[in-house]
C-alpha cells in the first residue's frame, strides 16, 4: 500500500506542468537608450550609432557579454515626447553571432526622432521593454547616452520628468548608467550623476567628442555587464 502511494504522488506530480519560474530568464537584461534629440545631428547620430555597433562587437566586449551570462540586449531611440520611442526589440545573446545580428539591426533602424530633451520619457521607454510580456532578467541595466539636460516646456504633449523616471527605476531595483557628450556643456557629467544614474553600481563616463564614442561604449559595457560578479563591491561613481 504505502509503494502505491508513493507511486500515485511521484505520477502526480510529474503530470503537473513544470513550473515556469524564471526558467527562461536571462540573466541580465541591457537596454541602450540612445539620445536622437534635435540636438544631434544626423552625423553625429551616425557616429553615435557606429560607435555602438562598433562596441558591441570589439573581442573584449564579446567576452564581457559571454561571462555575464545569457544577455537580452535591446534598444530605444529617445527624444522629445511628441514622438513614439523607437525601439530596436530584445535580442537574446548566447555568441558573437547574436552580437553581430543585434549590431546590423541598430545600424538598420531608421532615425525617426527629433525634437525636445525629454530623458525621462527615454527612460520611462526603456523601463517598459523590461515590463513587455515575455521578457525576463535577472539584473537589469539601462545605458543611456546623451550631450545634454532634460528639457521641459509647458504646454506639450505628457512629458516625464526625469525625477520621476529616475525614483521608478529605483523602485525596480534597475541600474541606469550614463554616457555624457559634454561637447555643449562640460558639467553635463555632474548633472547624470546627481539627477539620472541610479543603482548601487551606477556610473558615468563622458566623452568630449565623438570620435572617441566607441572607445568610451566600449570600456562602459565592459564595466557595467561585469558589475555585480563575485568579489565586486557596489559602489556610485561620480565626477569628482
Amino acid at each position: 500500500m504505502t509503494l502505491r502511494i508513493l507511486a500515485a504522488a511521484v505520477a502526480g506530480l510529474l503530470a503537473c506542468p513544470a513550473p515556469q519560474a524564471r526558467a527562461d530568464c536571462a540573466d541580465v537584461g541591457l537596454v541602450l537608450a540612445i539620445d536622437a534629440s534635435g540636438s544631434i545631428s544626423g552625423t553625429e547620430f551616425d557616429i553615435q550609432r557606429q560607435g555602438y555597433a562598433t562596441a558591441l562587437l570589439a573581442p573584449p566586449v564579446t567576452l564581457a557579454f559571454a561571462e555575464a551570462g545569457v544577455v537580452d540586449v535591446a534598444a530605444v531611440f529617445w527624444g522629445d515626447s511628441s514622438y513614439q520611442p523607437q525601439v530596436v526589440p530584445w535580442h537574446r545573446i548566447t555568441s558573437a553571432a547574436d552580437l553581430a545580428r543585434f549590431s546590423a539591426a541598430l545600424l538598420a533602424a531608421p532615425r525617426q526622432m527629433s525634437g525636445d530633451t525629454h530623458i525621462g520619457n527615454g527612460l520611462a521607454a526603456a523601463m517598459a521593454l523590461f515590463e513587455a510580456a515575455g521578457h525576463c532578467s535577472e539584473r537589469q541595466l539601462i545605458d543611456l547616452s546623451g550631450d545634454g539636460r532634460a528639457s521641459f516646456e509647458t504646454g506639450r504633449k505628457p512629458v516625464i520628468s526625469l525625477a520621476v523616471a529616475r525614483a521608478h527605476a529605483e523602485r525596480k531595483g534597475i541600474t541606469v548608467n550614463a554616457l555624457a557628450i559634454t561637447t555643449e556643456d562640460a558639467e553635463l557629467p555632474r548633472y547624470y550623476a546627481d539627477n539620472l544614474i541610479s543603482g548601487p553600481f551606477a556610473f558615468v563616463l563622458h566623452v568630449d567628442g565623438l570620435e572617441s564614442f566607441g572607445a568610451a561604449m566600449t570600456q562602459k559595457l565592459m564595466r557595467e555587464l561585469l558589475a555585480g560578479g563575485p568579489g565586486t563591491v557596489p559602489q556610485q561613481d561620480k565626477p569628482g
